[in-house]
């Protein structure tokens, strides 16, 4: 039994069967038969409660599990020789912990709770025996490892951006997530700190904050506490994907008042114009 298990922290509580599950559409794995997914039940060992601040799992706890967040939502950690620390990725209902050290014997990161969540654990070595028996969950297996090695590029692309793009990319991302949740895409709530934030796109708590408020500024998002709105998603998607640069948008946003000035209010300032080259008469 790991370290993780047997701290205090950890609540244990009945199974439930993935057939009841509130959040059956955005938990793993999908698509599978009755059969099979009764299949799947008997790797479940038990649903565990982690409370905000408590640990799935730690580094170098022995890795013969993975987590299926049931609730709540995680952070991946790994802390220097030197005490720093890189926060690696967040995870939300749905996604699995552990996956990075599926190759490994040991796990190779912190997992943190941001808030008060639910796991269900599932035995490694059964889940690898399961799925050579049932071909459509060794490729979603498959497929989520893909997307780790993926998402692992596409963050270590997105560090050499500019700061705009990488808060541009990390907002949208929390909206398609709170859309594949049933909620709405321009409304969601931040369970990590600014800190956490800076930590994963490699900025300061500085630079986050200057961010937030040239975002706000923008017209981009409201902020009030940790709950965001997006005012402006297609624009934030063009920034994201370095379509538009944050210069370029600073540039639209100032031509855009002269833009949609009204037609009556143009009309006006023509005529005076006009009246202020006619020269008197004598």
């Amino acid at each position: 039994m790991s370290k993780s298990d047997t701290t205090g922290s950890s609540r244990l509580f009945p199974v439930l069967t993935c057939k009841s599950c509130i959040v059956q559409r955005q938990c793993f794995p999908q698509g599978l038969s009755a059969a099979e997914i009764e299949q799947f039940e008997q790797l479940v060992g038990r649903r565990r409660r982690v409370l905000r601040g408590q640990f799935a799992y730690r580094a170098h706890d022995e890795c013969t599990k993975l987590f299926i967040i049931r609730m709540g939502s995680f952070k991946t950690v790994r802390v220097s020789t030197h005490g720093g620390m890189d926060v690696i990725a967040f995870h939300h209902v749905g996604d699995l912990l552990g996956m990075e050290s599926a190759s490994h014997t040991h796990y190779d990161v912190d997992a943190i709770a941001l808030e008060d969540s639910q796991i269900c654990e599932v035995s490694f070595h059964g889940l690898e025996y399961l799925s050579r028996k049932i071909p459509s969950l060794q490729h979603q297996i498959l497929r989520r490892l893909s997307n780790e090695v993926t998402s692992m590029q596409q963050q270590s692309l997105l560090l050499k951006s500019r700061s705009e793009q990488r808060f541009a990319s990390f907002l949208l991302d929390l909206s398609r997530i709170s859309s594949r949740c049933g909620h709405s895409a321009n409304d969601f709530s931040l369970r990590m700190s600014r800190t956490d934030i800076g930590l994963f796109l490699g900025l300061t708590n500085e630079s986050m904050s200057r961010l937030i408020t040239r975002f706000r500024k923008a017209g981009l998002i409201e902020v009030s506490v940790r709950h965001v709105h997006v005012l402006a998603l297609h624009a934030l998607e063009e920034l994201a994907s370095g379509a538009v640069s944050w210069d370029q948008y600073e540039q639209d946003q100032m031509e855009q008042p002269c833009e949609k000035t009204p037609a009556t209010e143009r009309g006006q300032v023509l005529l005076l114009e006009r009246k202020a080259a006619t020269p008197r008469s004598a």
